[in-house]
C-alpha cells in the first residue's frame, strides 16, 4: 500500500513539473520582452491604442499577445519573438502599417495620420443633366487655392449626418441642381468641398478643395447648408470640432 501511494505522489509531481516546464517554455523560449512609446506625426503620445504581436503559436500552443499604451504612450509586450511584426488596432485617426522589430527591446513608434475620407466614400454622388450643345473642351476650369489645406485631425469618432451618411448621399443627389450656366458651357467634373462640423453640430468654414466653376461649387455648398443636422466628432466622450469632406461628380449626358 505504501508503495502505491508513493507511486501516486511521484506521478503527481511529474505532471506538475511538466506543466510548469511547458508554461515556462511558452513565455521564455526564443522570446524577448519589449517596451517603448507610440507617438503621432505631431509628436504627441498616442493613448490607449492596442498593439498586437503577429505570432500565433509558441510550442504548438495558441497565444494572443497584446497590450495598450498608457496616457504617456508607453507600452510593454512580454514574450514576443525576437524578430516580430507588431500591428496596431484599426483606428480612424491613424494609417494601419506593420511595425517590424529586428530584435530591439526598446521601440519608438510614430504612427502616420490616416488620410481624410469623404463622407460618400462608400456611395457615389453624381449630379447629371442632358447636354444642350455639342461637347467641347471646357474653356475654364478653376483649381483650388495654392495654399495647403490642413484638416483638423485628432478625434476618435468621425462626425456623421443625423440620419446616417447613406441618407445624406441620397439627399444631396436629390437637392443639388446642375447649374444652367454650367450646362450651357459643357462644364463637367468633380467638385470637392471641405467644411467644419462644430461641437454643436453646426457647419462652418466651407472651402473649395477642387472646383470646376460656373456655380457648381456654390450649388453644392448651399445644398449641404440647407440639409444641416450633423452630429459632431467625439473625443473621449466629448464633442469636438472636426473637418469633413464631400465630393460630387457633375456629369453631362447625351440622352
Amino acid at each position: 500500500m505504501r508503495s502505491f501511494f508513493s507511486l501516486l505522489l511521484i506521478l503527481a509531481a511529474s505532471r506538475l513539473f511538466a506543466q510548469q516546464t511547458k508554461k515556462d517554455s511558452i513565455v521564455k523560449r526564443d522570446t524577448i520582452n519589449i517596451h517603448g512609446y507610440v507617438y503621432d506625426e505631431a509628436g504627441k503620445p498616442v493613448k490607449y491604442i492596442e498593439l498586437r504581436s503577429s505570432q500565433k503559436y509558441i510550442d504548438f500552443d495558441r497565444v494572443n499577445i497584446t497590450t495598450r499604451t498608457d496616457t504617456s504612450g508607453h507600452f510593454t509586450l512580454e514574450g514576443v519573438k525576437f524578430n516580430d511584426t507588431l500591428t496596431v488596432e484599426e483606428n480612424i485617426l491613424y494609417a494601419s502599417t506593420p511595425i517590424y522589430n529586428e530584435g530591439s527591446r526598446f521601440l519608438i513608434i510614430h504612427l502616420p495620420f490616416a488620410a481624410l475620407k469623404d463622407v460618400n466614400q462608400k456611395g457615389q454622388m453624381i449630379i447629371s443633366a442632358k447636354r444642350t450643345r455639342a461637347k467641347t473642351v471646357p474653356s475654364f476650369i478653376r483649381k483650388s487655392s495654392d495654399d495647403p489645406y490642413c484638416p483638423f485631425i485628432g478625434l476618435h469618432l468621425a462626425p456623421r449626418y443625423k440620419s446616417g451618411n447613406e441618407r445624406f448621399i441620397q439627399l444631396v443627389n436629390q437637392q443639388v441642381l446642375y447649374p444652367a450656366k454650367a450646362i450651357e458651357n459643357n462644364i463637367e467634373g468633380t467638385v470637392q468641398i471641405a467644411f467644419k462640423v462644430e461641437k454643436d453640430g453646426t457647419l462652418t468654414g466651407f472651402k473649395v478643395l477642387k472646383g470646376i466653376g460656373y456655380g457648381c461649387e456654390e450649388e453644392l455648398i448651399n445644398a449641404i447648408k440647407r440639409l444641416g443636422g450633423w452630429i459632431p466628432g467625439i473625443d473621449n466622450g466629448r464633442p469636438i470640432l472636426m473637418t469633413q469632406t464631400v465630393s460630387v461628380e457633375f456629369k453631362l449626358t447625351d440622352k
